[in-house]
């Protein structure tokens, strides 16, 4: 009689083992992984950290500086605004980027602007512009050709 009560409660309680375990191990699985960010995340990170101050303007490979004194960029989510933009760039405006590898960029005027080089403390971008514009005393307010800006913090 005891043999028969102990089997009643054994193989009840085999049966949850046998049901349990597998249960909890099939949950004991490896973590699921962070998406990586992509490139156009991990550049808009970049640009959208701080203002970017010029500090150096060639215009067909001559040094422009002096005409693009003072710029200063600061890029939000998707829009911009400038200081000291001389023309070259409007005061506020969007922005998106070209390509998924974020190499380029087209503002709301359609231009279209190259990265040519960023990271945490330097940023260098490119553009073709097609007119040089003249304040009425003569000083050059803008140039014509390929800019190429460089910018720190």
């Amino acid at each position: 009689m005891k043999n028969i009560n102990n089997q009643k409660i054994i193989n009840p309680f085999i049966f949850s083992l046998l049901i349990i375990f597998p249960l909890l191990f099939s949950s004991c699985g490896e973590d699921p992984v962070d998406p990586q960010p992509t490139q156009q995340e991990i550049t808009r990170l970049i640009m959208v950290n701080s203002p970017w101050k010029m500090t150096k303007v060639t215009v067909d490979g001559f040094d422009q500086t002096n005409v693009y004194r003072d710029l200063v960029l600061t890029f939000l989510n998707t829009q911009y605004t400038s200081v000291n933009g001389k023309g070259v760039w409007p005061a506020t405006g969007f922005w998106n980027f070209d390509n998924i590898e974020a190499t380029a960029f087209t503002r709301s005027d359609g231009v279209r602007v190259e990265i040519q080089n960023i990271t945490s403390s330097s940023l260098i971008l490119s553009l073709d512009w097609d007119e040089t514009t003249y304040i009425t005393t003569g000083r050059t307010l803008s140039l014509d050709g390929r800019h190429i800006f460089e910018f720190g913090k």
